[in-house]
């Protein structure tokens, strides 16, 4: 699991994973895993280590916008 393994060397908890949601991950990362799944695994560390699990239990609907726009980004 590429998405696990990736979480776990950002230091992304798997609670994070759930909330945003692995599908949903899975779904972003599918075409160009090497691109999109670092920014990804860095951006859910830094707000869980600055804002808490709860914070992004609030937020997910903001986060998932925001790895659309980084698929976007990439031309995907």
């Amino acid at each position: 699991m590429i998405i696990e393994s990736a979480a776990e060397k950002f230091g992304v908890p798997g609670e994070v994973l759930d909330l945003i949601g692995r599908d949903f991950i899975s779904q972003m990362v599918e075409e160009f895993p090497s691109l999109l799944l670092p920014p990804i695994m860095s951006t859910l560390r830094q707000e869980y280590v600055r804002n808490g699990l709860e914070w992004v239990r609030q937020n997910v609907l903001p986060l998932q916008k925001h790895f659309l726009v980084l698929k976007h980004m990439y031309g995907v």
